[in-house]
């Protein structure tokens, strides 16, 4: 009879599995030991290394998850993952806009308002005002009454440090909510490049590298001395950034209508009224965890060049304050020319993309494109699906409170974030949803009376909604 160690099936790691083994393996060790109640001192160490060796199971399991994009659930994890592919997590974005400058009189001389003058959207009620920061100087001729200049989300910030002179040198932003694309570095007054990597980077290079952690800071890295030049010791640092609001800044248009400090022109100050005549639209909070499992992927299949139509798809639902791409070409719209593209992109939070982001994205695929394809970006159409229904209720239910339900599951299926371009709405669908909702016994629906079938350029929003609430007889 063997008398070797007791081994235990790789796969039995829970608490009760490894108790049981053990209890059955007592018999093998011992015939001395015959109280297996719960109350022994050997039952009681016995539980303890079950429990423990339950601990250790679940911890090399987590351990293990944490190797793979598909299984990880720490967001350093999955930075630290997607870096290995050269595929980057992007902070928040800042959304966008057109701001319209108006005098009260045409200018009597060239009238410039420089980069970086602060509007902003008024508070309403419990939300506080939003800035704004115009990307570029304004400049109205004389004789001229307006004039129009990008801006993007978010207030100013301007952190300071010294060079220490060694290798490698690191500084961490004082906030988190640095809106992607928007740091500058200034040493001594010298500008510094912003790099995705320093891998051409010479030794003279002034490249810095930005990196996002898995708790939202930016961390700023000089190079080596090798790959990226070193600066000297002694030397200020001073790192300018935005401080964006994300997704909040997504605003109807003329909602931008305060300049908080005055005008000057010679020493004078000048009345100037602002608004924004489009939405501004593209703000995002950093990129979740499930968009980078999808995209990252994707994005290193099409090996950063934009051959196919899933290549262009994966780079444009990667470009930051984009949230919806598609991708038509000749075989989608016979009115395209061959090697023509057109793109389709719905920015975050929906709405219609600004001409900065349109700007920055054709810019992006610009390096990325075949010299013989034509690239062209244009807007989706919202398509609004309006709702006519009777709902009948079991007794006892308030009307009231049961159109509110009803109208919140509708809202909720018609989000921007639930609908893709061209998919049907289908009346089965609206049925089963409706019928659903609780307190209702069954629906009829009256509008649409069919399936709603999508163009390839179309989003569904919710329509008109009217709903007639009966009891059922």
């Amino acid at each position: 009879m063997s008398t070797g160690r007791a081994r235990l099936p790789y796969i039995n790691k829970d608490y009760d599995a490894i108790r049981q083994e053990l209890l059955a393996r007592i018999p093998q060790l011992t015939d001395r030991w015959t109280d297996f109640n719960e109350s022994d001192l050997g039952i009681v160490l016995l539980e303890l290394f079950a429990g423990v060796g339950d601990m250790l199971a679940y911890y090399l399991d987590a351990q293990a998850a944490e190797c793979y994009l598909p299984t990880a659930r720490r967001r350093q994890s999955i930075i630290d993952l997607c870096a290995l592919v050269a595929y980057r997590l992007r902070g928040p974005v800042a959304a966008t806009t057109r701001l319209r400058v108006t005098l009260a009189q045409p200018a009597a001389t060239l009238i410039t308002i420089p980069a970086g003058t602060i509007c902003r959207a008024p508070a309403e009620g419990e939300i506080a005002a939003i800035p704004f920061e115009t990307m570029a100087a304004i400049t109205i001729p004389a004789g001229q009454t307006s004039a129009e200049v990008d801006v993007w989300q978010g207030m100013r910030q301007t952190d300071t440090a010294q060079t220490t002179g060694q290798a490698l040198q690191r500084i961490t932003l004082s906030k988190t909510e640095v809106a992607h694309g928007s740091v500058t570095v200034y040493v001594d007054g010298v500008a510094w490049g912003i790099v995705d990597h320093f891998a051409d980077s010479g030794p003279m290079d002034k490249h810095i590298r930005l990196d996002r952690d898995g708790i939202d800071r930016t961390t700023l890295r000089f190079g080596d001395g090798k790959a990226g030049a070193i600066p000297g010791t002694g030397q200020t640092i001073a790192v300018g950034y935005l401080v964006t609001n994300g997704p909040t800044g997504n605003l109807a248009p003329d909602r931008i209508t305060e300049l908080p400090n005055p005008i000057m022109v010679n020493g004078q100050p000048v009345t100037v009224a602002v608004t924004n005549p489009i939405p501004a639209t593209g703000g995002a909070d950093a990129e979740t965890m499930e968009h980078a499992r999808l995209v990252a992927p994707a994005t290193v299949r099409s090996t950063w060049k934009a051959v196919t139509k899933a290549d262009y798809l994966a780079l444009c639902e990667a470009f930051p304050g984009v949230a919806k791409a598609q991708i038509l070409d000749l075989n989608d719209d016979p009115t395209l020319r061959v090697y023509t593209v057109r793109i389709i992109i719905a920015p975050e939070g929906g709405g219609l993309a600004s001409p900065t982001l349109k700007t920055a994205l054709l810019a992006f695929l610009e390096d990325r494109r075949l010299v013989t394809v034509e690239v062209t970006l244009d807007d989706p159409i919202y398509r609004a699906i309006p709702i006519q229904a009777d709902l009948y209720t079991y007794p006892g239910e308030h009307a009231e409170e049961v159109r509110q339900r009803a109208e919140q599951a509708l809202t909720e299926y018609f989000t921007f974030e639930t609908q893709a371009f061209g998919q049907a709405i289908y009346h089965s669908d609206l049925i089963a949803l409706l019928d659903g909702v609780l307190g209702v016994s069954h629906v009829t629906l009256r509008q649409p009376e069919g399936d709603v079938l999508l163009g390839a350029r179309e989003l569904a929003t919710l329509g008109t909604v009217t709903l007639q609430i009966r009891g059922v007889l």
